[in-house]
């Protein structure tokens, strides 16, 4: 979530479950300035919690090792720090999930990218403008994002945080409004998408989307942390507990029970910074979608001021580096995780307050990741 979309992010981050947002742009440096040291990570992490967010998970993996660091608060009511080995949401870096499971389905010749959806889910759609695979898994379908009428503010966020949902009950609130462009035309994050996504992954497979997850993305990339929640609102072993200001700028609302149901194959799955290192890793390492198919993924167009997005991956440009990843966002998580090429550097963050984050905070989360990837500030 970083400056060139600042002001995407500030007026949209209760209308979507997460904007993929790109690191602000640095200065190219030699690729030998080493990354932060633990030390630094930590002095950083401490301004993100003086930003206003409570607590901070952070894990890095690059030539100096894997280092995990955490600052702040947990826990409000205990005070404890958050455990770096914990679970949280992590919304719509899903989304990278969902692109995966069906480019693995793609390669199995069960899925045609440029096949219009109603191929595979007949009378869903009440458009007479065929979409494409494609254009879902891009965010150019045009479809209206169900999101900004679900979450329209904090207190809608919190006051709906036990209601229930079926997947078509998402798509039958977002096909109650017209196609926003003629699809394929524009770039619009819609959540929709991605549900439709995860419809067409349980239609052709013949089983639950959980279920086709785990056996062909996260059992392949060695991920023990991580799951679809479901209908279930709790977290078995939390990180952190989420919390959003609600009633005030200053008054913080617990909302780590949250039935995620509302955002499915969009935004429901649960992990960790381990985990997610892992994944990007796996995945943009070729060991999760065939090569040819994975530079499809990676064929990005402009969505964002700075910031590309491909099939279920954002792409930007740091410090002469391209540079892969997500952000997911929902009651109580932030989620920000960024990998470059052959893996050589990644990081991901996992804040205990998204929706109503603030600017500054914002900035230093910003500040995290691209110096990451541009080096130590201090070696620079």
């Amino acid at each position: 979530m970083l400056k060139h979309a600042a002001a995407v992010v500030a007026g949209s981050a209760l209308v979507c479950l997460a904007l993929p947002i790109a690191p602000t742009a640095a200065a190219p440096v030699a690729s030998s300035v080493p990354p932060p040291s633990r030390s630094t990570l930590a002095q950083q992490a401490g301004r993100v919690v003086a930003a206003g967010v409570p607590g901070v998970d952070i894990e890095t993996r690059d030539e100096r090792g894997t280092r995990s660091v955490v600052a702040g608060v947990g826990d409000l009511r205990t005070n404890e720090p958050p455990r770096p080995s914990g679970e949280f949401r992590i919304g719509s870096v899903t989304k990278s999930f969902t692109a995966t499971l069906v480019l693995s389905l793609v390669a199995d010749g069960r899925i045609d990218l440029d096949a219009p959806i109603d191929r595979y889910l007949p009378g869903v759609l009440p458009y007479s403008e065929p979409i494409t695979v494609r254009q879902l898994l891009q965010h150019r379908s045009g479809l209206f994002d169900y999101g900004s009428v679900l979450w329209a503010n904090p207190k809608l966020v919190a006051r709906s945080r036990y209601r229930d949902y079926a997947p078509a009950d998402l798509v039958r609130i977002a096909t109650q409004k017209p196609l926003q462009f003629t699809p394929g035309s524009q770039f619009l994050y819609s959540n929709t998408d991605y549900v439709m996504l995860g419809m067409l992954v349980e239609k052709v497979t013949g089983d639950g989307y959980a279920h086709e997850l785990s056996r062909r993305v996260l059992d392949p990339a060695g991920l023990r942390h991580t799951y679809l929640a479901g209908h279930d609102p709790r977290l078995r072993q939390p990180s952190a507990r989420g919390y959003e200001a609600v009633h005030s700028p200053t008054r913080l609302t617990d909302l780590t029970t949250y039935n995620m149901s509302v955002a499915w194959a969009s935004g429901d799955i649960v992990s960790t910074t381990h985990d997610l290192n892992l994944f990007y890793s796996a995945l943009l390492d070729g060991r999760l979608v065939r090569p040819a198919l994975l530079r499809q993924m990676q064929q990005s167009e402009p969505a964002f001021p700075g910031f590309e997005y491909g099939l279920g991956l954002g792409h930007t440009e740091m410090c002469g580096q391209q540079v892969w990843g997500h952000i997911g966002g929902v009651p109580g998580y932030g989620t920000y995780s960024f990998t470059s090429p052959q893996s050589a550097r990644q990081i991901t963050i996992s804040v205990n307050r998204s929706l109503t984050l603030s600017p500054a905070a914002e900035n230093e989360i910003n500040a995290l990741i691209a110096d990451e990837f541009c080096g130590d500030p201090a070696q620079r």
